[in-house]
């Protein structure tokens, strides 16, 4: 590949005019020992969890004695110099982003992802109905599965140019898909129970409206075919984690269109995730799984839906999600939530780090279990229940593309320290996931990844946004490109679906059902494939 690599200083100019003040924690330290060379595990492959409990002044120079016979020659007066205004010292400028340009390998990712696109919007989208199926076979896609539908076009959309022909096509497509999350909106929300509202005040808000921290917005799991925003729900049918992914897209939508309709819904739907979903206690600082179950702690039964867990795909999500929003927030009417947004972003970062980081491969658990009654406590050991150190490629992924977000806000705040740590964190965590979800074993001269391409995306994200600051977040990228081009050459089908397996190929699934999300036609993961086109085409420019 004749790759040219290219350094663009970018002189982004940070003013340093933060009236309200960000927080100026340190992010922690990070062990920077190499991870061991691990072969990567299948999501639905994985054995058991293994489970663990969790100046004064200085005295004026004395003069020398004069006698009285001693004559004094006064010193002459200086030449009185002309005042000269001073220079005010130069606002420091972020250091080069590293930019990697190929026009053919670039139209090749652009191309790709176009067609693939365009195939998935003809199988799967209705856009009388504003209705998506789960297969082309049928179906009906929860929450989750619809959302990267909508990530993929997000994502395509951030690839194309301006003037690119099919602009029009793919912004009136992701308009279409914007418009049909509708579908899940919730209206009211029946609390049973213990279950509470941790702010009695909140209001959830009418679509793309915002009005300040207690304007909420959430989304159920499951759709209503013939009504919009009309969902009535108990907290039972509403995920924390299923919620990040959906302000992701209205954020992306946002920064694609321009609507401040997109911008005000992310927020929403953050306020309450961060309202209700995040746990502020000291030592914690992390966000629960599904709303129902944080209420719930059955001693005898450790999994997410019966016990209160405090999941990495919900925390560092939310971390990742958080700081592009602060970064949105300037100049717009929501500018004054952006203060207590980098604050909880860079708590939820250090929580990250500190508890679910991995110290062997850098890579990210999946989860905490905490104990009943650690609101009373202080120290993570009496906080904690249980640890389950399953680790998944999407956790890790949207841990490095929040710490490239933060570690550049930080730099341009004037943190320099900060940032650094933030960079450190990230890249020892990307040298880990490269090895740690790349499969070297598989296929000579290819890295084989997880069967759940939706989870491998999120590291091509990740490599993505780290890459524009280390060469080598490059070169994992591109491990995960020749892989892509592998399935593209030998594991696509005729109706020109790629499997989401790419090295392993389609005999990897045995079920087919159209209803069924471990289908490998299941849109969630045809949708990541598209996308991973798009966002690779991105780093190509």
């Amino acid at each position: 590949m004749n790759r040219k690599i290219v350094r663009k200083t970018a002189l982004l100019l940070a003013v340093l005019l933060l009236a309200s003040g960000c927080s100026t924690t340190s992010a922690p330290e990070n062990d920077v020992t190499p991870p061991p060379e691990t072969n990567a595990a299948e999501p639905n492959e994985l054995q058991a969890p293994v489970i663990e409990p969790a100046a004064d002044e200085l005295p004026e120079a004395e003069e020398p004695e004069i006698t009285p016979d001693e004559e004094v020659t006064p010193e002459p007066e200086p030449e009185h110099e002309p005042d000269v205004p001073q220079e005010p010292d130069p606002e420091p400028a972020l250091p080069a982003r590293l930019t990697y340009t190929d026009e053919a390998i670039h139209a090749e990712n652009l191309e790709r992802a176009i067609e693939y696109a365009k195939t998935i919007h003809d199988l799967y989208w209705n856009s009388e109905t504003l209705l998506s199926s789960l297969t082309p076979q049928g179906g009906t896609p929860h929450l989750w599965p619809y959302t990267e539908q909508a990530g993929m076009v997000n994502g395509l959309l951030l690839a194309l140019p301006a003037d690119h022909p099919d602009r029009a096509f793919f912004e009136t497509y992701l308009r279409e898909l914007m418009e049909g999350f509708r579908r899940y909106r919730i209206k009211r929300v029946k609390m049973t129970g213990n279950e509470t509202w941790n702010r009695e005040d909140n209001v959830i808000a009418p679509y793309g409206e915002c009005t300040g921290e207690a304007s909420y917005a959430l989304y159920s799991s499951s759709r209503m075919d013939k009504r919009m925003d009309a969902a009535i729900v108990t907290p039972d049918a509403v995920y924390f984690d299923d919620n990040v992914w959906v302000a992701k897209e209205f954020y992306y939508a946002y920064v694609n269109l321009g609507d401040m309709v997109y911008l005000n819904e992310a927020v929403n739907i953050m306020n309450w995730i961060l309202g209700e979903g995040y746990e502020p206690t000291e030592g914690l600082n992390g966000i629960y799984w599904k709303w129902s179950s944080k209420f719930r702690f059955d001693s005898g039964d450790y999994s997410d839906s019966n016990h209160a867990s405090l999941n990495a795909c919900s925390t560092a999500s939310s971390c990742m999600v958080i700081a592009h929003l602060a970064e949105a927030m300037r100049g717009t009417p929501l500018e004054g939530l952006r203060a207590d947004y980098l604050d909880k972003a860079e708590k939820i970062f250090r929580f990250c780090t500190e508890v679910y980081v991995d110290r062997g491969t850098k890579c990210l658990y999946d989860k905490v279990f905490l104990k009943k009654g650690f609101v009373r406590q202080t120290e993570r050991t009496k906080q904690i229940q249980k640890t389950d150190t399953a680790q998944y490629a999407y956790n890790t992924g949207t841990y490095l593309e929040a710490a490239a977000l933060l570690y550049e806000i930080a730099l341009a705040d004037g943190r320099g320290e900060d940032a650094q740590g933030y960079l450190d964190a990230g890249l020892a965590s990307a040298k880990g996931a490269d090895k740690k979800f790349g499969d070297r074993t598989v296929k000579k001269g290819e890295y084989s990844y997880p069967s759940h391409s939706w989870f491998t995306s999120f590291l091509v994200s990740g490599f993505a946004a780290l890459a524009a600051h280390d060469e080598g977040c490059f070169e994992y990228l591109e491990h995960m490109r020749s892989s892509l081009n592998y399935a593209w050459a030998n594991n696509r089908a005729d109706d020109g679906l790629v499997c989401p397996s790419w090295i392993k190929g389609w005999s990897r699934y045995t079920n087919n059902s159209p209803t069924s999300e471990d289908n490998p036609r299941q849109i969630l993961l045809q949708s990541a494939n598209a996308h991973c086109y798009a966002m690779m085409a991105k780093v190509f420019e």
